[in-house]
């Protein structure tokens, strides 16, 4: 899996956004086949997958009862310069939470399902780009600290040998509904990074860990 390298000012590349080009080739050649001598345009889906459309963020948001802000500069700023962000044709966000011990960013998956899609597939396309986020992790020095069992949701913290800081990086959220029907609930499908001052506990392990957890409830 490969991201396209998109110049934003929240983080250097979109993860995800290569597969805006995958899913509309898929469209194309299946209409091609579908028609034959005639060609039939391709419509556009429309029911979202979550409670508001992919892009930045115009206001704050409330989600599983947790209130969510609008991303100050300073926050921004606070984000892992190693990390991506999700690509906005796919997702909305981020929207920012913080304390005395970190901020938490958030992107809700937000593109309506093409033909042909299911619910599993987009909970696949969200772990697999939050996998990306891990793997960024790993290839700049973060060392695993603790995470979840494979071929679950991925759940993933890391720390630098030395650094007050952990990194985590979650998918959380119910399922989006099936193509052409509208989300409705409070618990949104979505991917969560958090950086917070790091505990005793949060002791970097050099043992490789999977990167999946059980989903949230």
């Amino acid at each position: 899996m490969y991201s396209v390298a998109t110049v934003d000012e929240f983080g250097t590349e979109w993860i995800g956004q290569y597969r805006r080009h995958m899913r509309w080739s898929v469209v194309v050649a299946a209409t091609l086949l579908a028609g034959c001598a005639q060609i039939t345009p391709t419509v556009t889906p429309t029911a979202l997958p979550g409670p508001v459309a992919e892009g930045r963020p115009e206001s704050p948001i409330v989600i599983s009862d947790q209130q969510w802000d609008l991303c100050t500069d300073r926050r921004v700023k606070q984000y892992p310069p190693v990390l991506d962000d999700p690509a906005p044709t796919y997702y909305a966000g981020p929207w920012c939470q913080s304390d005395a011990d970190g901020t938490r960013y958030m992107w809700l998956y937000a593109e309506p399902l093409f033909t042909g899609e299911t619910p599993e597939d987009i909970r696949d396309y969200v772990n697999e780009d939050a996998s990306l986020l891990v793997r960024g992790l790993r290839t700049t020095g973060y060392l695993p600290v603790r995470a979840g069992e494979r071929s679950r949701d991925v759940f993933y913290e890391a720390r630098r040998p030395g650094s007050p800081n952990l990194v985590s990086i979650a998918v959380l959220g119910e399922d989006v509904p099936p193509q052409d029907v509208a989300y409705s609930g409070d618990n949104p499908l979505r991917i969560v990074v958090e950086v917070r001052k790091a505990g005793p506990d949060d002791t970097p392990s050099p043992s490789p860990r999977s990167t999946t957890a059980s989903p949230s409830p």
